[in-house]
């Protein structure tokens, strides 16, 4: 399952925030040797702010082993302020209904499988997520391969917004993801995962007030109000 952690829930996830932070100083301090801000093993950037959203996956005993942030675009976000001309096409989005992606990361100690699975999640959770804060499309940078293995390959099309630019060495790309129900449904189609994968708050029979709020969808042919 996925945890979304932002301003709302954070309270319910313990160290699950921190953990993140760490997750993202192992694999881009320690791992990709990016230049960034970091603070006692915890890699931060000036997008963590209240407005940010964190999709999680943790293992059994807590830990980040995946993770994902988004920020709306009616403030200040990366690929507006670094790398706006990446943007050919149309113009850059400034609305709430349009929300950046960005410190994509999965644990690379993970076996193989389960690297697999946890990336699948994330990506059923992008759009979970999307469709439940009335979003209609996100916005990313990140490498052509990385667009291609997670999101492409899971069924997700992407428009690409640019062309493609080389920064330290990485050869990056900017990308639209439209989110709709017809979208999920092809993304759970294609990597087998029918259920809902993400929760608002943890499942702890210790903490009633941390009751799991699971998002649901109507499929793609079924009213909302059937009968």
């Amino acid at each position: 399952m996925i945890y979304c952690i932002n301003h709302r829930t954070w309270q319910h996830f313990g160290g699950a925030l921190v953990s993140q932070f760490q997750l993202r100083y192992r694999m881009l301090v320690e791992a990709q040797y990016w230049e960034v801000g970091r603070f006692q093993g915890m890699e931060y950037d000036q997008y963590d702010t209240p407005a940010a959203t964190y999709l999680v996956w943790m293992d059994s005993q807590g830990t980040v082993r995946g993770s994902v942030r988004t920020v709306p675009t009616d403030r200040p976000y990366m690929l507006k302020d670094l790398w706006p001309d990446m943007v050919e096409k149309g113009t850059l989005p400034c609305s709430l209904s349009v929300w950046e992606a960005t410190r994509f990361c999965v644990d690379r100690t993970l076996p193989e499988s389960l690297r697999q699975q946890v990336k699948q999640e994330l990506v059923c959770a992008f759009l979970e997520f999307g469709l439940k804060n009335d979003i209609r499309e996100m916005i990313g940078v990140m490498p052509p391969k990385l667009w291609q293995s997670v999101f492409i390959t899971a069924g997700w099309d992407i428009e690409f917004l640019g062309k493609e630019k080389v920064i330290d060495r990485d050869v990056i790309i900017a990308g639209r993801m439209p989110i709709s129900l017809p979208v999920l449904e092809k993304v759970r189609d294609r990597t087998g995962i029918k259920h809902p994968v993400l929760l608002t708050a943890p499942v702890n029979d210790d903490a009633p007030q941390a009751s799991a709020a699971v998002v649901n969808f109507p499929s793609a042919t079924q009213g909302v109000n059937d009968g």
